[in-house]
């Protein structure tokens, strides 16, 4: 049950994040420490609607696979793996920085976590 809710809780923050990007590009943009252009904000709109659709995909995997969420929670922890690495190295180069920056990257390390660990112990019926 505890599996569900972490499904629930980041594909809602997903859709969050999709819709901030969305209905306001340029604060959030901003949050990562960039320099706000109008081809960077036609990319972000691209970036956004697909963490959107992300979100409502996560959301809804619990109801597609029932019970059975011991392979996308790890899939899930995957995932949030190869995002840490990304803006670490993003962060470490200095392209992007800033407090969207810091609060995603703490944000999906936690989340990375929570997924292998819960979907370690989770038994499938």
């Amino acid at each position: 049950m505890i599996l569900k809710v972490l499904f629930m809780v980041q594909g809602s923050l997903l859709i969050i994040l999709g819709l901030l990007g969305i209905l306001a590009g340029d604060s959030a943009l901003s949050g990562w420490g960039l320099e706000v252009t109008p081809d960077l904000l036609m990319l972000n709109r691209g970036l956004s609607i697909s963490t959107l659709t992300m979100g409502v995909i996560v959301v809804r995997i619990p109801a597609w696979v029932g019970n059975n969420l011991k392979e996308p929670a790890l899939i899930g922890g995957a995932i949030n793996t190869a995002w840490v690495i990304n803006v670490a190295y993003d962060i470490s180069t200095g392209a992007i920085g800033g407090p969207g920056a810091t609060v995603n990257i703490v944000l999906t390390i936690i989340f990375a976590i929570l997924f292998f660990v819960m979907g370690a112990r989770h038994r499938n019926t």
